[in-house]
């Protein structure tokens, strides 16, 4: 665990490369699905982009997409590898859930990527079926605060995509 620690460390310290920037925009533009991008939302972007290091660019970038509405489906699309689709699916549930309310089109534009995925869409089956819960930290940990519990839920997924990353690189 001390090891994937410093991985998580290591990596937040480089700015996303270009398949990790194309997941997060692709999550980031959920912000916009419900018709009105909430503080917890910004709050929320702006944390990751802080915690992962985004370069001015990427900054620049995404203070755009923040300011308009983006294509989910198309952002969705753009991501290649199959480990960050899956990687969407669970950082989409955090962002959803952000505003402490699933909305109807937050669900329609994620089954929108599943038809639109075809048969594809078994491989990411896992990683779907927690899609309506509201996410939650362990029973052992306690936050203080909303935006806390949505963070370290965050580092929870990271700690996970990159213990399957892990997995990719040595199976």
């Amino acid at each position: 665990m001390e090891d994937l620690l410093g991985q998580i460390e290591y990596q937040a310290s480089q700015p996303p490369d270009e398949h990790m920037f194309a997941l997060w925009r692709a999550v980031f533009s959920l912000a916009h699905v419900d018709g009105e991008v909430a503080d917890s939302e910004r709050e929320l972007v702006e944390e990751v982009m802080n915690i992962f290091s985004f370069t001015d660019e990427q900054r620049t970038e995404i203070t755009d997409d923040m300011t308009r509405a983006g294509n989910t489906l198309n952002l969705f699309r753009a991501i290649d590898l199959p480990h960050h689709r899956a990687q969407f699916f669970r950082l989409a549930r955090i962002m959803i859930w952000c505003d402490g309310f699933l909305h109807e089109n937050e669900m329609a534009i994620i089954e929108a990527i599943k038809t639109d995925l075809g048969d594809e869409v078994h491989e990411y089956e896992r990683d779907l079926r927690w899609m309506n819960r509201k996410p939650d930290l362990p029973l052992e940990e306690k936050a203080t605060s909303c935006e806390e519990e949505m963070m370290k839920h965050i580092i929870y997924q990271m700690i996970a995509f990159y213990e399957e990353e892990e997995g990719y690189s040595n199976g």
